[in-house]
């Protein structure tokens, strides 16, 4: 009988310590986001605009491409040998 009534106050204090936890789980406030990070090192450059070349697929940086006007639409080529092809 000491054993029941041992077992019974047993699991009536475990019940009251979870119950207390969950309490102050609750009443937590939520923390804040956590705020950017500040960047570190040099400011990035602006990144160039790139343009398709149509003879070979690749992408050239607007200042460095090889331009070619056809019907008033100006076309970007990375290279001379590129603008040729497309001409011809």
């Amino acid at each position: 009988m000491k054993s029941v009534l041992i077992l019974i106050a047993v699991f009536f204090i475990v019940r009251a310590l979870k119950n207390s936890l969950e309490a102050k789980k609750q009443m937590k406030a939520p923390s804040a986001p956590p705020q950017p990070k500040e960047p570190t090192g040099p400011p990035r450059e602006k990144a160039e605009e790139m343009a398709l070349d149509p003879v070979c697929g690749s992408y050239v940086p607007l200042s460095s491409a090889v331009k070619s006007t056809d019907s008033g639409k100006t076309v970007y080529f990375c290279s001379e040998d590129c603008r040729g092809r497309y001409e011809s």
